[in-house]
């Protein structure tokens, strides 16, 4: 039976075998994170109206490059995503392992902006060893459905 997730303005049904972690005091209450019980892991977190996508996309890669070498880039289409919905695929190494961090930036829905008026956009960060990522791939789509469909 799936665990339920409700703050600033999303109700999100997921996997009970996945962990919520608890956010420092200085974190804020304006996103939350899942543990998949593979090491991966999910965020969501939600941006004021002005920061520009490509600049938060841009941020994102670097932060990446910082840790890790050879970072591939790939901007994707998603299934389903809206006209303003952005999303773009980081491939890396972590020891032997390849990575594959999947960042989508959507509108934050009406819901949310009532609860935070300045939250304009949600981005949501997936990141897991790229069997894991594969295995768990229609659970994050169902996810950002959910998000996409909240009203």
């Amino acid at each position: 039976m799936p665990s339920t997730f409700e703050g600033f303005g999303l109700k999100l049904l997921y996997p009970d075998n996945w962990l919520l972690v608890e956010r420092g005091k200085d974190e804020g209450d304006q996103g939350v994170t899942f543990e998949l019980p593979s090491g991966g892991f999910v965020s969501l977190e939600t941006l004021p109206i002005t920061r520009e996508d490509e600049v938060v996309l841009s941020e994102l890669d670097t932060m990446i490059r910082d840790q890790y070498e050879d970072v591939e880039r790939e901007n994707v289409d998603l299934p389903g995503a809206g006209d303003d919905e952005r999303a773009m695929d980081l491939r890396f190494y972590y020891l032997d392992l390849i990575i594959l961090s999947r960042v989508v930036l959507l509108d934050a829905p009406a819901s949310t902006r009532d609860q935070m008026p300045i939250a304009g956009r949600i981005l949501a960060q997936m990141q897991a060893e790229i069997r894991d990522f594969e295995a768990n791939e229609l659970v994050f789509a169902a996810l950002l459905k959910q998000i996409r469909e909240t009203v």
